[in-house]
């Protein structure tokens, strides 16, 4: 199996890219071409299947969790009030 990326929105929404990797460097470079392709969807994340295989730093704890488990994190904070209109940054953090 190989190695994609995956681009989430505040709420847990998310795009797969279609292109396949065969190592975690490669989707990141992949990921760093993008530019702002993915406005919309700020977080990204290596998926190998459908666990998460590398993640920013901010996230590293998200490692070898499921796509879904990820998903319901990040939608329970997108509903929060004191989170509404944030950055991308602000609402890392408070994850």
């Amino acid at each position: 199996m190989k190695y994609q990326l995956i681009c989430m929105s505040f709420d847990g929404e998310y795009q797969k890219e279609k292109f396949e990797f065969d190592t975690i460097e490669e989707v990141w470079d992949y990921s760093n071409g993008l530019g702002s392709k993915w406005i919309f969807y700020p977080f990204r994340f290596v998926i190998k299947g459908q666990t998460i295989a590398d993640a920013p730093e901010i996230f590293d704890w998200m490692k070898n969790k499921r796509i879904k488990t990820i998903k319901k994190y990040f939608n329970k904070e997108s509903k929060r009030e004191d989170l509404q209109g944030v950055d991308a940054e602000t609402f890392a953090y408070s994850i």
